[in-house]
């Protein structure tokens, strides 16, 4: 293992890249596909599901609402969960928002001086979620029979990193109650702020799904896939169709919205896996993290997927009405398209793109 080791850590970058960029001429094709996919789901589900939330946070976030938000919750933050006040509203933010938008927020907070380095750290393992939107959109596919089998995922999810916090709680110091006067302001300025943030949040986000679908028709062409499928199948017993899902979704969460099957175990299972997030997401995280590491928050994914797969599926007789689906077509290849239409997902890409030109061209005429 030390040889192997060591052998990985002689390899170039340089020599990565290239072998990267050989690998996609080889699968061309394949990664074209995935693309394409990717593409359609970013427009369809992605953009639609996770904007708003974002621009309402980050105007949470730049107009200083959210402190008012923590101060009703002020004796169960600092006492039970032993964390700041101010931050609470954080956490709920982080539940609501997406994947990305907890981390942004404590880097925000981390680069204030709000947070300390080993705070921001801690406070991350229970602020990675997908939100409500996405959920609904994975319950949807899992369970289409049932309207309410969302819920299950959703308290699965959330409970997972609530019970994350009440467990590292007793090692953390009580933190002192905040005297700050508090008085939020909002003006145009700041909505358009907000709503720019997004959009650039929005294209990180879209940009790595695409990379990492690209990568996807590698590893589909290559069998790596279908391998991991068949194998995952020998050890559940479940039909290699139904797994492979969950095997592309270990790497983009995206693929998620193409499981199908039996929905008293399917539904724990997307639990468990929206709690862990996919290596994509955890990219993201750990692009936006500033003045601290996600490596500890990587690290809790594993007990905290487990603490939601056990959660869904003790609720699932109570929310889920129709346990089982038929499964006698392998629709894992297909993309399941929410009822948003894409025109104003075009139009919001198209406002992005020109926006970050401006910015690239104010850059320039500076230097």
């Amino acid at each position: 293992m030390e040889k192997f080791l060591r052998t990985l850590k002689r390899i170039s970058p340089g020599a990565i890249v290239f072998l990267i960029a050989a690998a996609l001429i080889w699968a061309g094709r394949e990664s074209a596909k995935e693309c394409a996919k990717a593409a359609a789901l970013c427009i369809s589900v992605l953009i639609p599901s996770l904007f708003a939330f974002t621009a309402a946070s980050k105007l949470l976030i730049s107009t200083e609402t959210y402190k008012l938000l923590g101060r009703p919750f002020s004796l169960f933050s600092r006492y039970v969960l032993r964390m700041p006040e101010e931050f609470f509203p954080v956490f709920l933010i982080s539940q609501l928002a997406g994947y990305p938008i907890g981390a942004a927020l404590i880097s925000e907070m981390r680069g204030s001086g709000r947070l300390t380095r080993e705070m921001a750290e801690e406070l991350l393992c229970f602020c990675i979620a997908p939100g409500p939107a996405y959920i609904m959109a994975v319950a949807s596919a899992a369970a289409p029979k049932s309207s309410e089998a969302w819920i299950s995922v959703m308290l699965g999810v959330t409970g997972a990193n609530l019970a994350a916090a009440l467990v590292t709680a007793p090692f953390r110091k009580i933190p002192e109650k905040s005297c700050e006067r508090i008085s939020p302001r909002l003006t145009a300025e700041d909505i358009t702020a907000a709503a720019c943030s997004a959009s650039e949040s929005m294209t990180m986000i879209c940009a790595m799904v695409l990379l990492m679908a690209a990568l996807m028709g590698i590893f589909t062409k290559a069998g790596l896939l279908s391998g991991l499928s068949m194998l995952i199948s020998r050890l559940t017993g479940a039909p290699p169709a139904q797994v492979y899902p969950f095997a592309r979704s270990f790497f983009e969460i995206s693929n998620l919205c193409g499981v199908f099957g039996d929905s008293t175990a399917i539904l724990p299972l997307s639990a468990a896996f929206l709690s862990f997030g996919g290596l994509c997401v955890h990219m993201q995280i750990s692009a936006v993290c500033k003045g601290f590491s996600p490596m500890k928050a990587f690290i809790w994914r594993g007990p905290s997927a487990a603490a939601a797969y056990l959660i869904c599926r003790s609720l699932i007789p109570k929310f889920c009405v129709v346990s089982v689906i038929s499964v006698s077509a392998p629709v894992y290849e297909e993309v399941r398209f929410s009822d948003y239409s894409p025109l104003l997902s075009i139009i919001l890409l198209i406002m992005t793109i020109l926006i970050l030109s401006q910015k690239n061209v104010a850059k320039s005429k500076k230097i």
